[in-house]
């Protein structure tokens, strides 16, 4: 019986999209149409296969470059991409050296490189002859771009750096946050209950946990849902959550009783956030509107503004490890100085007393207190400090909280502010 070879043939084109052509993770997985026509079993493979690779990539890399004693021919994208994913089967999964070789091959002559089958298959049989194909590659940091590596060192240290890099190769925890009754619901699914007040699970679909879809509960990775819970009473009050799809912390603003106005510039993500609040039947709790933040009119002013602005997301590399390839140095001040613009624009929304709270899922200190420390230049805004509360395993000198990888939590930042 001929073997399928689609779900190969779909992490090729997958992984291939992402490396040559900067498409995100989701972007290439939801644009490829066979891939969406897989069974679960089988997405669930290519996803396993795609994401170790973007991962191991320095590895995978350097491994590659011990096989391959002349240069890829010109041009040839799709073999270097099954070449990546083989040793990625072979070194990562431990995928017999018979099985991951004949499927490689098969998948080129499938995808046209007859030519190129030979070559293929050399290489990856030259893998299976490697005593240790990890030698000299054994550091997690050859898995990160140098000047993103070079920036944790110099902000956090090498230990913690390495720390990050070594929790950055694992598959992300399934996140869940869920209306109080934590314990209830991990009981329920077999989870644990997180520090920061959700639910965690060891992975799998949220589809299949008994209640997940009838109930108001919503994946959240336990950093993200720690802004609005420093937020003071919120019942009654109006709330304005600035960057708010895909609807988590909307979600979490209306569960703590606010009256909710929640804006994004892209009309595509609000669509998800519609979806994802009338899920939880809460459609009536929200004022939901397509704006530029920055054009809003300041005769609005809210009692509470959440801004979890555009950011690098380098701390969430563990979901999505393809960003680290698709991040440059040079984004990082452009978006640093777009998240000050935001910031100052979340002040004047705010009233006088009242709180606003800003966030990124990011590492870099630009992206975080560097960010907060220029807009109190403007005199109207104070930091409330953190430190003395449930999170001082999380809190900085600044007042400010900052989760990482190696706490088991994506990179995050948060800061509460007080409008003078």
């Amino acid at each position: 019986m001929a073997e399928n070879l689609k779900p190969r043939q779909s992490a090729v084109r997958i992984l291939e999209n992402i490396t040559e052509r900067g498409l995100t993770s989701d972007e290439a997985f939801s644009g490829d149409r066979v891939y969406t026509e897989l069974t679960d079993t089988d997405r669930r493979f290519v996803r396993l296969l795609v994401l170790t690779c973007l991962r191991r990539m320095g590895q995978v890399d350097g491994i590659l470059d011990k096989l391959v004693k002349r240069p890829l021919p010109r041009g040839q994208k799709t073999a270097r991409a099954i070449l990546r994913l083989g040793i990625t089967q072979g070194v990562f999964l431990k995928t017999p050296g018979y099985a991951f070789v004949n499927t490689s091959v098969s998948v080129a002559r499938k995808m046209h490189l007859d030519g190129l089958t030979g070559f293929i298959n050399g290489v990856l049989r030259g893998l299976t002859r490697l005593h240790n194909p990890l030698e000299g590659l054994e550091s997690p940091s050859v898995n990160l771009p140098a000047w993103l590596y070079a920036s944790w060192v110099q902000t956090y240290g090498q230990e913690r750096a390495d720390a990050f890099a070594a929790a950055l190769l694992e598959p992300p925890p399934l996140d869940i946050t869920v209306p109080g009754e934590a314990m209830f619901w991990a009981d329920k699914w077999g989870g644990r209950v997180l520090e920061t007040g959700g639910v965690r699970l060891c992975g799998g679909s949220p589809e299949e946990l008994t209640g997940f879809r009838d109930s108001r509960v919503w994946v959240q990775n336990g950093a993200a849902s720690v802004p609005v819970q420093l937020f003071s009473d919120l019942s009654g009050k109006k709330a304005a959550d600035l960057c708010a799809a895909p609807g988590g912390k909307t979600a979490q603003l209306i569960m703590r009783g606010a009256k909710v106005w929640a804006y994004d510039v892209s009309e595509r993500r609000l669509a998800r956030l519609r979806e994802n609040i009338e899920r939880l039947n809460w459609a009536d709790q929200v004022q939901i509107e397509c704006a530029d933040v920055l054009e809003l009119t300041e005769k609005e002013r809210f009692d509470a503004v959440l801004l979890d602005a555009p950011c690098s997301a380098t701390g969430t590399l563990q979901r999505h490890p393809e960003l680290k390839y698709i991040r440059k140095p040079s984004d990082i001040a452009r978006l640093a100085e777009t998240q000050q613009r935001l910031l100052r624009k979340a002040v004047a929304l705010t009233k006088k007393g009242g709180e606003i709270v800003f966030s990124t899922c990011s590492l870099q200190p630009e992206e975080g207190d560097d960010v907060v420390r220029s807009v109190l230049k403007i005199g109207a805004v104070e930091v409330v400090p953190l430190s003395n509360t449930k999170w001082h395993s999380f809190s900085t000198d600044f007042g400010s909280l900052r989760f990482t990888p190696d706490q088991g939590y994506d990179g995050f930042y948060a800061c509460l502010l007080c409008k003078k």
